[in-house]
């Protein structure tokens, strides 16, 4: 039978210390509890370890990702200060902007490299809206029109009512000019009670009457373009024969929206002295959608190419 070795008071106390010291302590896998790991005394992610850019724990006080980590308080904590891409250190993305948008890559909470929200966030790649005419499709023209709305000092209810909707209605007008032309042209907008509707004159004057009805985008649109030419241009008449307009450019331009469409309108452009249709918008009913606000501004271009303005 042999002996047992005896230990002494100190081997004992000597094995309980390296006993304590063990690298397997309770910490656990990515989504587990917080334990204690090599290097500190909470572990290297985190009072409660997550994968990177998780919901994680407080900092940990002095392990890898300690408040001195590389990229924040605690490399995948909670708040990591300078992580790339977001809150969250060392995570993919967190609360802060990532590839230009409020949420960065990967998303606010997420667990692992994919989070709430997608790369970009909310606005990302480019941001929340891209270039956008009127009914917001892009725009082709690059116009530059412009007004001033005289108004009087010390309004009446009538008159600021006016100028309400009159400012509505020109701002509406001109989104479209803009977008659909290229032309430049300073305007000055009036509320004059007497004008029995709305006229527009090619030294850049608009007057409304008092009649709310014609105080319409579409009215305003048709009077911007008396004050560019149409019906205005001093060489107008010569291009009048027996009812149409005899402009190459218009005609191509006609016939170019034709082609789009299954029952065309007109074949011709018809004109007087002062109008020209379709397209014209000489009555609001002329408008049954957008489009026929998109032809009017290609349809003036034209016209004012065979005036030879600019």
């Amino acid at each position: 039978m042999s002996r047992r070795p005896r230990l002494s008071f100190a081997s004992l106390l000597f094995l309980s210390a390296a006993c304590s010291s063990s690298t397997d302590g309770p910490t656990t896998d990515g989504n587990g509890s917080a334990g204690q790991a090599a290097g500190g005394a909470v572990a290297s992610a985190g009072a409660a370890q997550v994968p990177a850019a998780g919901t994680g724990g407080a900092a940990g006080h002095a392990g890898s990702g300690a408040q001195s980590g590389n990229a924040g308080s605690a490399s995948g904590g909670l708040a990591g200060g300078l992580a790339g891409g977001g809150a969250s250190a060392g995570g993919s993305g967190g609360h802060a902007a990532g590839s230009g948008g409020t949420s960065a890559n990967g998303g606010a909470v997420g667990k692992g490299a994919g989070g709430g929200s997608g790369r970009g966030g909310s606005g990302g790649g480019g941001g929340m809206s891209a270039s956008a005419g009127a009914g917001g499709t892009s725009c082709p023209g690059a116009g530059h029109i412009t007004y001033t709305l005289a108004k009087s000092a010390s309004p009446s209810a009538t008159e600021q009512t006016a100028y309400d909707k009159i400012k509505t209605a020109m701002d509406k007008a001109i989104t479209y000019y803009d977008c659909y032309t290229s032309i430049t042209k300073s305007l000055s907008v009036s509320y004059v009670p007497s004008v029995e509707t709305a006229d527009g004159n090619i030294n850049g004057s608009i007057r409304f009457g008092s009649n709310t009805t014609y105080m319409d985008y579409r009215s305003a649109m048709h009077e911007i373009a008396h004050t560019v030419g149409v019906g205005q241009a001093s060489n107008w008449s010569s291009f009048i024969a027996n009812g149409l307009f005899t402009g190459e450019h218009a005609a191509a331009q006609l016939n170019a929206i034709n082609a789009t469409l299954s029952k065309p309108l007109y074949t011709e452009l018809h004109a007087d002295t002062q109008h020209f249709w379709p397209y014209g918008i000489n009555q609001q009913s002329e408008v049954k959608s957008e489009a026929d606000l998109i032809f009017h501004c290609q349809m003036v271009v034209s016209i004012r190419q065979d005036l030879g303005l600019k």
